[in-house]
C-alpha cells in the first residue's frame, strides 16, 4: 500500500500529519482493533513497500509507526488509490492483484472511524492473531518460462500458455492489449494506464491462456515513439 500520491509536497504532509495527531484524542467507538484486524492486512498488503528501508516515504510496519496515517490510509483504501495497481479493473484477471477485498475496506474504514484503537478487550473472545493470505503468490521462476517481447500494435501470437505480461512503456503511458483467437474469440487481457517505471510489474494470469496458432493481438498505446513494448511469458 503506498500513500505517496497523497502527499504534495511539504504543505500536504503538515495537513495530513496534523489531522492524524487529532486522531490521538478520538473516543474508541469500535470493536476493531489493530493487533487482531489492521495488522495482518497492513502485513499482507502495504509492508513490502511501507517499512523501514522500503520504497514508500513512511513504514506502516506498527502500530506507532500507522497510527498518525490512519485517516490517510483511509481515504486512500476508500479511493482505491492504495494499494497502487494500475490495471483497470474487470480487464484481465491477476494472481498478483494487491487490491483490497470491499471486506478489507469496509474493516480498516469501521477502526479509523472508531477512533483506531491498537488493542480492544474481548473478554469472551479467545484471543487469536488472524492470519491474513499472502497479497502476491511466489512468482515463476525464470527457468519456468519463456519471453517473447513485441511491439506496440497487431501482430500473430506465438502458440503456448500464457502466464505473464511484463508492459515496457514510457513514464505515464497507456496500454491495452486484446486477444483474437483463431477461433474468433475475443478476449481482453491487458489495459495499464499510467505506467510508472518505479513500479514496473509483470502481471501474472490467476488463469494461464492458451493461444492456439493462428492467434492474433492487438496492441495500442497511448505513446507512440518505439517505447511501447510488451513482454509475454509462456509456461515452458
Amino acid at each position: 500500500m503506498r500513500i505517496l500520491p497523497l502527499i504534495a509536497g511539504v504543505a500536504g504532509l503538515s495537513v495530513v500529519t496534523t489531522t492524524g495527531s487529532l486522531l490521538a484524542h478520538d473516543p474508541i467507538t469500535t470493536k476493531v482493533s489493530w493487533d487482531r484486524e489492521i495488522a495482518p492486512i497492513v502485513q499482507a498488503r502495504c509492508v513490502s513497500c511501507h517499512s523501514p528501508g522500503g520504497t514508500a516515504p513512511m513504514s506502516l510496519a506498527t502500530y506507532k509507526d500507522a497510527r498518525p496515517w490512519a485517516r490517510a490510509i483511509r481515504e486512500e483504501v476508500l479511493a482505491r488509490r492504495m494499494p497502487k495497481w494500475p490495471v483497470v479493473r474487470g480487464f484481465g484477471d491477476f494472481a498478483n492483484d494487491p487490491s483490497l477485498s470491499p471486506f478489507e475496506i469496509a474493516v480498516i474504514s469501521a477502526w479509523v472511524d472508531g477512533g483506531a484503537p491498537e488493542t480492544v478487550a474481548r473478554p469472551w473472545v479467545v484471543q487469536r492473531p488472524v492470519v491474513a493470505a499472502p497479497a502476491v503468490p511466489p512468482t515463476p521462476a525464470p527457468a519456468d518460462v519463456r519471453t517473447e517481447t513485441l511491439a506496440c500494435g497487431s501482430t500473430d501470437l506465438p502458440a503456448g500458455t500464457l502466464v505473464g505480461l511484463e508492459p515496457r512503456l514510457a513514464d505515464g503511458a497507456s496500454i491495452e492489449m486484446v486477444v483474437y483467437h483463431a477461433d474468433g474469440l475475443e478476449e481482453p487481457v491487458l489495459w495499464l494506464r499510467g505506467f510508472d517505471p518505479a513500479f514496473a510489474n509483470t502481471y501474472w494470469l490467476r488463469t494461464p491462456l492458451t493461444l492456439a496458432r493462428g492467434a492474433r493481438t492487438t496492441i495500442r498505446g497511448t505513446v507512440d515513439d518505439g517505447s511501447c513494448r510488451i513482454s509475454l511469458h509462456f509456461k515452458r
